[in-house]
């Protein structure tokens, strides 16, 4: 009996080891899938391996989304299914003008260190920039605040950059663009974010170097760390473990391997094993912050009262290009970043893989929590989007040098207990207190223009609002005019009701009418001309013909015909235009033309008889009918 009762502890704990054995090669060897297959595919148990195991910042999905955009170019955005109009609208460039004037005032006011050369050039640098509409609308907000700013609006250089030519160089040609380069003040660069350390201006030939720039650099980053590289951490039981990603494919692409299409059909397999905060050992000089950064998120989740399994994103790609750029002007920096992201730490909790989000190319969530770790590990200042479960988070950070110099960032000493990690987070944390409450004093006009337009009412409450607005049925011209000042007469919204408003302006007070011609003024400013929104131009036209203001709806069509130089409507309806204003001739052209690419066209034949017949009256209420 006694032998029975040894073997079954004998069996019992081999069993035990068995699965203790299991269960820590599923903690540090863990495989897991994350698949997306394109509608009609199926994946099956095929998988064809595009590259072996590698931490995720280094593996080939980051060169899949480069090949994306440099092979699509502009079109990533109007064909190619990449959101923009949430970072590319007149509300977040008017609330991203009001945080630049609001640092500008602080810095003027000596209250920090970050002291301005009104003399020198003050340089905006946008990462990223896209199709431009961006650039776009914040140059013209920019340039709505000169009377207001501190700082002399002339001095102001806006550069876009971008890392693929096909940008680049449709902005040489883009028609909204070309008056701000005339100006001299809108530059542009070829600048890739996570590798170059300089940036020649096409336009001035100026090179932006590490210690270059006398002023505080100003970077704006919009929906761009979503699409830079990063690394995914776990920390399960107080161990920290570094994810590796194998890049799969459902289908063979060995002829193509960087195919933007690939994207549709990922299958990627994730492994996790151990390593530690030094992680990060190549990082010119910068090594210490990196693990200031790690440490915080392994005593947190490790020794703190929130204690917990978690999953940690590192926006490696956003981190080296903020050092890079911040270099140009010796750190000295705001930073303006929108982006899909977290902010908060209880989003980290769980282990779990990347979550690709794939629209058209993919992106993934930004850890600004880490990008703040980042800045505090140098004695920098940050703010953050309070609205954690918003589709766009907005935040702004700044370094000030001379901070940094005092060696805000204690040694930390290395610990084997939980105990001693619980004092090292509390450390750190009282550094990260000192800053925060420091910034109050040293930037409260800043702060009061974050308060205000994205704690009060953020730029994705302005797009949740803004999508209401285009289920209108049947609308009375109060709430047509009420929503287009609500979104700044955005031309998008003002093409969706130019019928009806046509129709309800039909017979308009002179208030009513000052209102419509005021918000047409706005909106002409606010257009920024892309494939998809040309006609809105050519509507906007028409309101002004409607209310007998040829010279405004000659300068509309105009800008529409070269554009679309084939439209005979456009030039039937320019050609009226310079009838009024007596430009008969070139009338008389624009109605021939018409009438050979449309034939059966009866308006330019009906203008064409009132010209030859040089009688001018009798048509002064045709306008109705266009």
């Amino acid at each position: 009996r006694m032998q029975c009762s040894i073997f079954l502890v004998i069996l019992l704990l081999c069993f035990c080891s068995l699965v203790i054995r299991g269960d820590d090669q599923s903690e540090n060897d863990s495989t897991s899938k994350n698949v997306e297959v394109t509608e009609g595919e199926t994946t099956g148990d095929t998988r064809y391996v595009l590259e072996d195991f590698v931490p995720l910042s280094k593996s080939h999905l980051w060169k899949l989304m480069m090949s994306f955009y440099d092979r699509k170019g502009p079109k990533s955005w109007t064909e190619g299914g990449v959101p923009n109009f949430v970072t590319s609208n007149s509300y977040i460039a008017k609330a991203y003008s009001k945080m630049l004037r609001g640092f500008l005032d602080d810095c003027h006011a000596r209250r920090n260190d970050l002291n301005i050369d009104d003399s020198k050039p003050l340089y905006i640098i946008e990462l990223g920039a896209g199709l431009g509409k961006f650039s776009f609308h914040f140059f013209t907000a920019i340039m709505d605040m000169q009377k207001e700013s501190s700082f002399p609006f002339k001095n102001i250089v806006y550069v876009m950059t971008d890392f693929t030519d096909s940008n680049f160089n449709a902005w040489q040609t883009h028609p909204s663009l070309q008056k701000f380069f005339e100006s001299g003040q809108l530059d542009a660069a070829i600048f890739n974010a996570v590798e170059d350390k300089s940036i020649t201006l096409h336009r001035s030939k100026v090179v932006l170097s590490p210690g270059s720039v006398v002023n505080p650099v100003v970077i704006v980053a919009n929906y761009l760390f979503a699409a830079l590289c990063s690394d995914i951490f776990h920390i399960q039981r107080g161990v920290l473990k570094e994810g590796l990603v194998s890049t799969g494919s459902t289908l063979n692409e060995s002829a193509d391997p960087l195919n933007p299409a690939i994207i549709e059909r990922l299958s990627n397999q994730y492994r996790y094993k151990a390593t530690t905060a030094s992680y990060y050992n190549h990082e010119e000089g910068e090594e210490a912050n990196w693990r200031w950064m790690l440490t915080w998120y392994l005593d947190h989740f490790s020794a703190s009262s929130a204690a917990s399994d978690a999953t940690v994103m590192i926006p490696v790609g956003a981190i080296r290009a903020l050092r890079r750029l911040t270099a140009l002007s010796s750190q000295r920096s705001l930073v303006l970043s929108g982006d899909k992201g977290n902010s908060g730490l209880e989003s980290f909790k769980g282990l779990f893989d990347v979550d690709l989000s794939v629209d058209g190319s993919f992106s993934v969530m930004v850890n600004f929590h880490a990008i703040s770790l980042w800045f505090a590990s140098q004695g920098g200042y940050w703010v953050l989007d309070p609205h954690e479960h918003s589709y766009l988070l907005v935040n702004a950070f700044v370094l000030d040098p001379p901070l940094k110099k005092q060696n805000h960032q204690e040694k930390l000493p290395s610990c084997t207990s939980t105990a001693c990690q619980r004092d090292r987070l509390e450390r750190m944390n009282r550094q990260m207190e000192v800053l925060s409450n420091r910034s109050v004093s040293l930037f409260p006009n800043l702060l009061q223009a974050f308060e205000d337009y994205t704690v009060k009412f953020s730029p994705n409450d302005y797009l949740e609002v803004y999508k209401t607005l285009f289920a209108f049925h049947n609308p009375s011209l109060d709430t047509l005019t009420s929503a287009l000042r609500f979104a700044d007469w955005d031309t998008d919204l003002l093409n969706t009701y130019s019928l009806p408003l046509l129709k309800l302006s039909k017979d308009l007070n002179h208030r009513t009418q000052k209102v419509l011609k005021e918000g047409m003024q706005l909106a002409w400013k606010n257009y920024f001309c892309s494939e998809t929104n040309i006609d809105v131009v050519a509507e906007i036209g028409r309101f002004y013909i409607k209310i007998g203001d040829f010279d405004s709806a000659a300068e509309k069509y105009e800008f529409f015909i070269k554009l679309q130089p084939d439209s005979y409507v456009g030039l039937n309806n320019l050609g009226i235009c310079y009838m009024e204003m007596d430009r008969r001739e070139e009338a008389m052209e624009l109605f021939q033309k018409a009438l050979q690419l449309a034939p059966d066209f009866e308006d330019p034949k009906y203008w064409l008889e009132i010209l030859n017949e040089e009688a001018m009256d009798g048509y002064d209420d045709e306008w109705d009918d266009l």
